[in-house]
């Protein structure tokens, strides 16, 4: 689900379009009004809601996750910001024709961008050259988004209702912190939005409405995990 994403759309768009074509490609388009979502090369689905509300976007996303499970052989659903790949040098075309299993779990890699040592992203530049960093973050991240079946998750895909788990040889990259000001711009752009009731009392989403610039740098730094190099194959990783 997508609202006003100018800058991470034609990233994913350009990323999946490898391997689905057009038709197979849906977008679930939160009323956005920037135009990011009037071009072509996917399936346009109109999710009208004027407020951000974690517990309808499950509602959505999962609705929209069983409908394709009757039309297609496996269904992959991700955020703007989540690349789903097996592996630097292979892809998903050879992932899908060896896939085995009901669902899959994926491992998660968070890239980090160290602002005092790497340059703000350039877009026209492949992310994997610019950045050097990332952190494993099973928590949030093995979500089980690859599967055969109808899937039932709890708020944020991150894991199946019934708690079962499974993983294989397939990865998670996040970009959410891929840079830090475009970043803080997205927080921003969620918090200025009205927020549901419950998501404010319950507290979901919390991370998303932060955005003084305190908070901001001690979230975006100090709620990571163990930094590590990036290995230089995933470099092959045309992103």
């Amino acid at each position: 689900m997508v609202y006003n994403e100018a800058i991470f759309l034609p990233i994913w768009l350009r990323y999946y379009s490898r391997f689905f074509p057009p038709e197979d490609i849906y977008v679930l388009d939160h009323e956005s009004t920037d135009d990011s979502t009037s071009g072509s090369g996917f399936v346009r689905v109109p999710v009208p809601n004027p407020v951000v509300d974690c517990e309808q976007q499950l509602i959505t996303v999962q609705r929209q996750q069983h409908d394709l499970i009757t039309l297609y052989d496996v269904v992959l659903y991700t955020d703007v910001d989540e690349i789903v790949t097996p592996d630097p040098v292979s892809n998903l075309g050879d992932y899908i024709n060896s896939f085995q299993y009901d669902y899959v779990n994926c491992q998660g890699l968070e890239i980090l961008h160290l602002k005092d040592q790497e340059k703000p992203l350039d877009l026209a530049k492949s992310i994997m050259d610019q950045r050097s960093y990332w952190f494993h973050n099973d928590r949030f991240l093995s979500k089980p988004l690859w599967a055969r079946i109808p899937m039932d998750w709890d708020l944020g895909c991150h894991a199946r209702l019934d708690g079962q788990h499974r993983e294989d040889s397939l990865y998670l990259i996040h970009l959410h912190r891929v840079d830090y000001d475009i970043c803080l711009a997205r927080h921003r752009q969620v918090a200025a939005r009205p927020q549901s009731k419950k998501d404010l009392e319950n507290g979901w989403g919390a991370q998303r409405r932060i955005v003084d610039d305190i908070n901001f740098e001690k979230w975006f730094y100090e709620s990571s995990g163990k930094l590590e190099v990036i290995p230089e194959v995933w470099k092959q990783l045309n992103l």
